[in-house]
């Protein structure tokens, strides 16, 4: 089993140009930031070559108490991705069976308590092709 950390900062205002954050759109319109850090690139995307185990990562929100994890979602996911709440509602834990070629994203949907609105943060899942010899 190969396994990935990966920490998610948010912020509630837009991000300074070079900062490493990128800005999303609450479901309120209010513009947050957020920034990811860790996996396999260091920004919370995660590379792994498909048939080498499941891969399980574990996201964990280090931000304001406010902010705590409401769904994780999935675009380009061929059935090998899934989540489930870790031990609080500030960690999630990804679980990629990798058994075949895809190029996923997950996105946390991360809730504002004060605000009371959701915003999305999407890093990539790549699955890769073995090399051939």
């Amino acid at each position: 089993m190969t396994t990935a950390s990966v920490s998610l900062d948010i912020r509630n205002f837009a991000a300074t140009p070079g900062d490493g954050y990128t800005n999303t759109t609450a479901s309120n319109g209010a513009t947050y930031c957020y920034k990811y850090s860790g996996g396999t690139d260091g920004s919370g995307g995660v590379e792994v070559i498909t048939g080498t185990g499941t891969l399980t990562i574990t996201v964990t929100v280090n931000a304001d108490p406010r902010y705590v994890i409401s769904d994780v979602t999935f675009t380009g996911n061929v059935g090998d991705l899934s989540w489930a709440f870790g031990a609080t509602s500030y960690i999630a834990v990804i679980t990629d069976t990798d058994l075949d070629n895809e190029n996923g994203y997950y996105s946390v949907v991360i809730r504002d308590g004060t605000a009371g609105c959701t915003l999305p943060c999407d890093p990539p899942i790549t699955n890769k092709p073995p090399t051939q010899s």
